[in-house]
């Protein structure tokens, strides 16, 4: 997922998509570890859209985005 994606959903929508990543995160780890992943880069690719939605999420928090656009 791209920031820009992330930043036109809503609010629930965002946190729907946070645990459907957190579950599959949990489900590539315990394919990894019996050795039936087959594409190691998921694993990377979902860590980091957990962290793009997670900060997301803070600057919604902090009103970063609002403060930035305000400038412009």
């Amino acid at each position: 997922m791209k920031p820009h994606q992330i930043r036109e959903m809503e609010e629930n929508e965002i946190k729907n998509s946070l645990s459907e990543s957190y579950e599959s995160l949990e489900n590539f780890r315990f394919r990894h570890a019996t050795g039936q992943l087959e594409n190691y880069k998921s694993l990377t690719n979902t860590r980091k859209d957990i962290a793009r939605l997670k900060t997301i999420i803070r600057e919604r928090e902090l009103k970063i985005n609002e403060k930035l656009n305000k400038k412009k």
